[in-house]
């Protein structure tokens, strides 16, 4: 792969999410040579206008908030109809790739002051960003969690991904009213009822990870108002902080008991609880708490560095599928045509070759039917909100013969003739089952013949959807993968 013909180099692919991947480049016409981080859309999804202005908007938002505890947006790119955001390169990983080594929890002191900056972060976004027309853009994140938390290994706290960060500007392309979109469990109850949102959304979310990175533990909490705090209460009772006063300790259990709060009127604004938790972090005696500077010195160096790095070549043999677009970025971007959009830092390059139009012909029909999935699961979020609450709703008790829970299975509406099979259960595209409690896994078999193998938890009323290429979600959380096997067996070869 040819790597630097343009105005980039690219060195290392940091990794994947649901639309795009991030990759580590060289500015290569800069004398210090200057690494940034590349966020680029990926190919199936550049005919998907909603997705398209979602991440034009998460650029333009973020060249207008100038933070250092939120990553820094230098400009948006299009090539060949495909954005790319050109970020500030962060070295280090995120709290959950922390969370891997620290299994019992971090130190205190260190989730505490991550929190807190975090806080002031969030802060600053809703109420001190203001767009060119100079007023604030009263931005909210709406996916505070762990893995979108960065701490750098110069001890800096970064949040980052705000691809459905809610926001006021000018030149606003996404449709931005509240919809079902987030991560359970840190996602605020009243966010599954469709209730507009509101900085406490990110209060919410920012208790639940707070005490997950106390813990090691997911706080996992009813969306039913009965038995909510009952939930909250009986989980903190497994807080413990060395080195820190039971009436600190149960300061902090109020702090985080106040902001996921199931009332969203009770919680404290993000200016409250840094204030709350600056305190909080010096009543842990000298011991015990560490600085954040240490803790990068000491215990992040070693975890970036040991990480495993995957260039652009190693990528393209794993299938990524977009490495002729690797070699676009780097070599058809020029530093000498642009048009500015939307003023300030955002250049709008449009180098349109006859090969990339070619391309981007080559992935129509594959991006056509994903267009198709992803608009009809958007589409359906209020539906599926509705359902996950009477999930959670106490239902009166059935008359239970056999041991088994009831589970609502849902299969890819996208893939026609797809059948599953749990157990000696046949699943069809959605019907509703019964299955030992526990552990579970369900075998899906495509018409194309391979077959998907997802594993979850059989809960009563547990609401399970599958959708190809995404993976399995219980109960609207998020999609986890599949092991994926071919040549599959042949969907009339199930037992039956």
């Amino acid at each position: 792969m040819k790597r630097s013909a343009g105005p980039f180099e690219i060195l290392e692919i940091l990794g994947e999410g649901s639309f795009g991947t991030v990759c580590v480049a060289r500015v290569t016409g800069d004398p210090l040579r200057r690494k940034v981080a590349l966020k680029i859309l990926k190919g199936a999804y550049t005919r998907n206008s909603k997705i398209l202005n979602r991440t034009r908007d998460e650029a333009r938002l973020l060249s207008r908030i100038s933070h250092p505890n939120i990553v820094r947006v230098e400009r948006l790119m299009d090539v060949g109809g495909r954005p790319v955001v050109v970020m500030e390169h962060v070295q280090g990983p995120s709290l959950d790739q922390l969370l891997l080594r620290f299994k019992e929890g971090l130190p205190a002191s260190i989730a505490i002051e991550v929190v807190r900056q975090m806080s002031i972060a969030l802060h600053v976004a809703f109420n001190e960003a203001v767009a060119e027309d100079g007023r604030p853009m009263r931005v909210i994140h709406r996916d505070i969690k762990p893995s979108n938390v960065l701490l750098t290994i110069h001890g800096e706290v970064k949040v980052v991904d705000f691809g459905i960060a809610r926001g006021e500007f000018e030149g606003r392309e996404a449709d931005t009213q509240s919809v079902v979109m987030g991560s359970r469990p840190y996602m605020a109850p009243e966010r599954l009822d469709g209730v507009s949102d509101n900085p406490s959304v990110d209060v919410y979310s920012s208790g639940m990870s707070l005490f997950e990175l106390l813990t090691g533990r997911t706080m996992s909490l009813s969306i039913n108002p009965v038995t909510h705090d009952q939930a909250m209460n009986r989980q903190l009772g497994f807080l413990t902080v060395p080195g820190m006063p039971t009436p600190a300790l149960e300061e902090l259990r109020a702090v985080i008991r106040k902001m996921c709060a199931y009332d969203r009127d009770l919680r404290p604004t993000s200016l409250e609880v840094a204030r709350d938790l600056e305190q909080l972090l010096y009543a842990i005696n000298n011991e015990q708490r560490v600085s954040l500077e240490e803790f990068a010195r000491t215990t992040v160096i070693p975890i970036y560095e040991s990480r495993p790095k995957i260039s652009p070549e190693e990528a393209a043999q794993n299938g990524t599928g977009d490495d002729d677009f690797y070699k676009e970025v780097t070599g058809q971007i020029t530093g000498s045509t642009g048009t500015k959009t939307g003023g300030g830092n955002l250049i709008k390059w449009t180098p349109y070759a006859f090969v990339t139009l070619l391309a981007v012909a080559v992935f129509g029909l594959a991006a056509a039917a994903i267009y198709k999935a992803v608009n009809n699961g958007e589409a359906s979020a209020g539906a599926l909100a509705t359902e996950s609450r009477n999930w959670a709703t106490p239902r009166p008790p059935e008359v239970e013969r056999d041991g088994k829970v009831n589970v609502r299975f849902h299969l890819d509406e996208d893939q026609p003739g797809s059948t599953a099979q749990v157990g000696d259960v046949r699943v069809q595209t959605s019907s509703r089952i019964r299955v030992p409690p526990g552990g579970q896994i369900v075998e899906v078999y495509y018409a194309d013949g391979h077959t998907d193998q997802c594993r979850f938890t059989a809960e009563e009323n547990a609401i399970v959807r599958v959708v190809f290429g995404q993976g399995i979600s219980v109960n609207a959380s998020s999609y986890q993968p599949c092991e994926t096997t071919s040549p599959a067996t042949s969907p009339a070869e199930v037992p039956r």
